[in-house]
């Protein structure tokens, strides 16, 4: 009887540890997988891409000249700025993407020689594409520069009087990435310029969420 529930003891024993081997097997097939998630890429005209789509947000310090009856001033404004792109990254070090970004109104006051206290309004969004390029390779946290180029759709109003535009718009980012296998973190600073009434100058900071398919 002894015998017998001993022999039945190593059964249970051995069964448990089956189960056991067998969770922590698949729990590192998992986390292996986590981790060689960014060589699942894709070829595509010989080059390894990964595709993603990225959400950004933050804030921006806008600064626009207006003439009025040939008198030119500065308005000025912090506001609100969201972004949205969809990219393709090349072998984890370049990257390439279509970006939508919207910004709140701007508002402000300046005193020309003809009027005082003019009220300046602006409305800003733009369509860009961007060039992305990482400074050297790092596993926790890599630096990244970038520039970009496209078109800004502008709404001005001075005084009430709406001047509606399609301009050029160019961009310059400095920041750093944050890889989550696949999410990446980024952090980023912006100038941005616009080719709007007598010159737009955006300087912007924001934080992002790029989801790697």
């Amino acid at each position: 009887m002894i015998l017998y529930q001993r022999n039945l003891y190593k059964k249970k024993l051995k069964k448990k540890k089956i189960i056991t081997t067998s969770l922590i097997d698949l729990l590192t097939i998992k986390a292996f997988a986590g981790g060689e998630y960014h060589q699942q890429t894709t070829e595509f005209m010989g080059y390894d891409i990964l595709p993603y789509l990225a959400l950004r947000g933050g804030s921006t310090y806008s600064n626009l000249n207006v003439k009025l009856d040939g008198d030119k001033e500065s308005i000025s404004d912090a506001v609100f700025q969201g972004r949205v792109a969809l990219g393709l990254s090349f072998y984890e070090a370049y990257r390439f993407e279509i970006e939508g970004s919207f910004f709140t109104k701007a508002k402000d006051t300046a005193d020309f020689s003809s009027a005082t206290n003019v009220e300046v309004e602006n409305s800003n969004i733009e369509l860009m594409a961007n060039t992305y390029m990482n400074l050297g390779h790092y596993k926790y946290i890599q630096p990244f520069v970038g520039i970009g180029a496209g078109i800004a759709f502008t709404d001005t109003k001075i005084n009430g009087d709406s001047n509606t535009d399609a301009k050029f718009s160019g961009m310059g980012t400095l920041g750093l990435s944050m890889p989550f296998g696949c999410f990446a973190v980024d952090i980023a600073a912006r100038y941005n310029y616009v080719d709007a009434e007598s010159g737009m100058h955006n300087f912007s900071g924001d934080v992002g969420i790029r989801y790697l398919f």
